[in-house]
């Protein structure tokens, strides 16, 4: 019997990912999101396009439409793909019915690796390298300790996301490059009244993620990949992205991670390569990322695994995959050749190059679009509007 899964966030290209991945095989699909009309719920792969309140707004809200919507359709798997459904479902999952199964790490194991001052203390235990950490839990400590920082260093709450006054809200790192900036930094920095943070020394160099899924035991599989092109090209979301094989030291650190909370779904572990090659520890995901079709393409299909376990089947240990496959997203790639073309090309060559780089993509045999699929060509119409849209 195909299971009945509801894919949240409806209108992340991760979602639309799974969407795909699940409903070719024979699964019956749902997207959820904000908005009745998304970028998975146009995908012919969903059955329907169900809509929830905001969670940030009014999570309380948000975890009764989802149990609802569990209890109307059926569902067998509830899969959130962002940090902020995904937190709230793993915090406070009784409203859901007991036969529903969620797609993300059981909360014991999700707060270990996602609260951040936590994932420190036990990546020091696991003899993972971590930047120098200071604890703060007041503006007051940040002002202090700040003396004895040395510029650049990083601002970092311990958490991405906090309830407070019975709504979710964000926060953000900051890196604080001189004392000049502290106290604007200070200021801005709402979310020290309400939980703590840490202050890192900054480590140069360049980032690097890994991509996991565990089975409450062990990783069964990985998946790596390098970033060819960023919006905004100064560094941000993936435009161009290419498969390649996983790092073995950061496998090796990333798979004691884990393990060490017998982590089970998928996760996204983030690391800083400093200029000597060791590999820092930054922050753990717990969710699916956002070139999640890259891996599927390559042939590690993350969500399809992912169901297969929550079915109880035992899977073998898998790192076997396409390398060099490239993913193109070609509207974000749009937008960072106008960026390029505004603010003048931040990467080497001129601005004939950015635009060879460009076309070249078309023409590469090695690269897929991420979201338009002449299988199932409604997700990238319904983009392009909402693109366009949004230039008026």
């Amino acid at each position: 019997m195909s299971p009945r899964v509801l894919i949240l966030d409806a209108n992340q290209r991760s979602a639309l990912a799974a969407t795909r991945s699940l409903g070719a095989l024979g699964a019956d699909v749902f997207t959820a999101d904000t908005t009745v009309q998304t970028l998975a719920g146009t995908s012919k792969f969903s059955s329907a396009s169900l809509l929830y309140p905001n969670p940030a707004e009014t999570p309380l809200e948000f975890l009764s439409a989802i149990s609802s919507m569990t209890r109307q359709h059926s569902i067998d798997i509830v899969m959130p793909m962002t940090d902020l459904s995904t937190m709230l479902l793993v915090q406070c999952p009784e409203p859901l019915p007991s036969s529903v199964k969620l797609a993300c790490a059981p909360a014991a194991a999700y707060e270990a690796l996602t609260v951040k001052s936590d994932l420190i203390e036990r990546a020091k235990q696991l003899g993972i390298p971590t930047p120098t950490t200071t604890t703060i839990r007041t503006r007051e400590d940040l002002r202090e300790f700040s003396l004895e920082q040395k510029f650049p260093f990083v601002l970092k709450p311990s958490r991405s996301r906090y309830f407070h006054d019975g709504r979710i809200y964000a926060t953000q790192v900051s890196i604080i490059p001189s004392p000049r900036e502290l106290d604007a930094i200070v200021n801005s920095s709402d979310w020290l009244d309400h939980i703590p943070g840490m202050l890192q020394q900054f480590i140069p160099g360049t980032g690097a993620g890994i991509f996991a899924l565990g089975d409450g035991e062990k990783v069964v599989a990985w998946f790596a990949h390098r970033r060819l092109r960023e919006k905004p090209p100064s560094g941000g979301v993936s435009v161009l992205c290419q498969s390649m094989a996983a790092d073995p030291l950061i496998k090796d650190y990333s798979a004691r991670l884990l393990q060490s909370t017998n982590w089970f779904g998928p996760a996204m572990v983030e690391y800083r390569i400093a200029p000597d090659g060791t590999p820092y520890l930054m922050e753990v995901n717990g969710r699916f990322w956002g070139s999640l079709q890259l891996s599927i393409d390559s042939g590690m299909d993350f969500p399809k695994l992912l169901v297969q376990l929550l079915n109880g089947i035992k899977l073998p240990q898998s790192e076997s995959y396409v390398l060099g496959r490239r993913l193109r997203w070609l509207l974000g790639d749009i937008d960072n050749l106008l960026l390029q073309f505004k603010n003048g090309p931040l990467t080497d060559g001129s601005r004939i190059k950015a635009i060879g780089d460009f076309l070249w993509t078309f023409f590469d045999r090695a690269s897929r679009q991420e979201i338009f699929r002449w299988s199932d060509a409604r997700p990238a119409i319904y983009e392009m509007r909402q693109w366009f849209r949004a230039l008026r």
